[in-house]
């Protein structure tokens, strides 16, 4: 496994068809097969691109080049992969130079990256595959993309049928709720910097609003002026939603430390979700179940069952853990056990 940092001299210029997110300008099937022999995931918010390749099996062999995904809890990827000591890792923020190094076939990114990273690309002949991901809906269309992209449209199928299960057999159930029965959530995003913490809501088109939503309850912040990116909040303005229940997400650190935190200031006692024992610490293993990688339709049940328990009387989370990986990614217990296991947290 080469790790690259710094700026690379040598610069490979690819000439090639550009390929838009959803297959656009007439490439088919045919030509995505063949010009994606050398796939280069790169770019912010790795874990979620390079997580979604790796539900193709092909992706061991045709990602040659891949951004550090770790986000503290370990570099997922490159545990899974039994090929990654033969790969580049480049720095999340490679150069344009660095990624033209790896000779890519394909590139593929956050579709955020398009003007910063994707364009230079572009304007060398290099296809870029820019991926959403953030809804329910990008991930049906765009586990199609990655079906054409490995030539594997029946493992796409395969996928779009786990997530389409796994999401009803959480909102079939909760169907019968009248509006009345559903709590009121606040999503919070603890995170701290130079010793200040502080807490952020997210944008109500983001996969975190879609599972409170999903999950049986109403987001309080629904209706907030925000823009599409986390957005700073406090106490005072919490403290007037007063919701039924907090559920609280760290990606950096241990959301229960974060909980625990909050439970320990007094600041935060007037809440009717810390009176009432309802603030809630999302479960995390190598990346916390809140955000859009595959494993928010994790976050989905186990939210669930956190806000309509009654709902969901038989719903073992450990159990539901263990067969999405060996669905989603092929693991055994014994891999299961020696990757995951030992860092998933809360669910105790």
């Amino acid at each position: 496994m080469r790790f690259i940092h710094g700026r690379l001299s040598a610069i490979v210029i690819i000439t090639a068809i550009f390929l838009s997110p959803l297959g656009a300008r007439g490439v088919d099937d045919s030509e995505v097969k063949d010009l994606s022999d050398r796939i280069v995931q790169t770019g912010p918010s790795a874990f979620i691109v390079e997580n979604a390749l790796y539900l193709f099996p092909e992706a061991q062999n045709r990602v040659v080049a891949l951004a550090d995904g770790d986000q503290g809890g370990g570099f997922f990827v490159g545990d899974l992969d039994p090929l990654i000591n033969e790969k580049t890792v480049l720095p999340r923020r490679a150069t344009t130079e660095e990624v033209l190094a790896q000779n890519p076939d394909i590139v593929v990114m956050k579709n955020f990256l398009k003007r910063s990273m994707g364009e230079p690309l572009e304007r060398v002949g290099v296809p870029v595959v820019y991926l959403n991901l953030e809804t329910p809906e990008f991930w049906m269309a765009e586990l199609d993309l990655l079906g054409e992209l490995f030539a594997n449209p029946r493992r796409a199928e395969e996928l779009k049928g786990i997530f389409e299960r796994r999401i009803s057999s959480v909102t079939e159930p909760l169907e019968v709720l009248a509006d009345d029965d559903k709590p009121t959530v606040l999503f919070l995003y603890w995170s701290i910097k130079d010793g200040v913490s502080a807490v952020n809501i997210p944008p109500v088109s983001w996969i975190q609003t879609r599972m409170v939503e999903m999950s049986g309850g109403v987001p309080v912040w629904r209706n907030a002026d925000l823009d599409e990116r986390w957005t700073r909040t406090n106490v005072e303005q919490i403290a007037l939603w007063n919701p039924d229940h907090i559920v609280v997400a760290a990606y950096h650190m241990d959301a229960s430390a974060a909980v625990n935190s909050m439970l320990e200031d007094p600041i935060w006692s007037s809440l009717t979700a810390v009176k009432e024992g309802r603030v809630h610490a999302f479960p995390s293993d190598y990346h916390s179940w809140d955000q859009p990688d595959a494993r928010w339709l994790l976050g989905l049940a186990w939210l669930a069952g956190e806000l309509h328990p009654g709902f969901f009387d038989s719903l073992n989370m450990k159990n539901e853990s263990r067969s999405f990986y060996r669905e989603m990614y092929g693991m055994d217990d014994e891999k299961y056990n020696e990757l995951i296991l030992p860092r998933l947290t809360g669910l105790d």
